[in-house]
């Protein structure tokens, strides 16, 4: 009966998760789209020495040499659990290019077939801790 119960719970469960399965990997209306973590640079403040960014690109799909970010190479790049595009960024060639107040950065590479690909997120930018405090 244990068995029985496990196994229509396994269903009901990989029924649910069909569809977001799917969707994964997909570059939605043919654009590449990204999310950068953290999303407030503290200037000061080591903040886990990287810069992620995380995509919709498959990773499969793309030239793994050619992620730059505001044209800082890539320190790593792999696959989230989707199967698509992280990148790696040094924390401190990122925040060498930043001021203060909202900062658009993106992601510029290739396709492994050589087509290019570019996206971009904004960060908020603060220098920690703030003068006069």
């Amino acid at each position: 009966m244990k068995y029985l119960v496990a196994s229509l719970l396994c269903a009901v469960a990989v029924a649910w998760a069909a569809p977001t399965a799917l969707s994964a990997g997909c570059v939605e209306d043919g654009e590449p789209a990204i999310t950068i973590a953290p999303s407030t640079l503290l200037i000061g403040v080591e903040q886990g020495s990287a810069v992620t960014v995380h995509t919709n690109i498959p990773f499969g799909s793309v030239d793994a040499s050619s992620p730059a970010l505001n044209g800082v190479a890539a320190c790593a790049v792999f696959a989230d659990n989707q199967g698509d595009l992280v990148a790696k960024f040094s924390e401190a060639a990122i925040e060498d290019r930043a001021a203060p107040g909202t900062m658009t950065l993106t992601l510029t590479g290739s396709y492994a077939d050589g087509e290019a690909f570019d996206a971009s997120d904004e960060v908020t930018v603060k220098v920690w801790p703030q003068p006069g405090r």
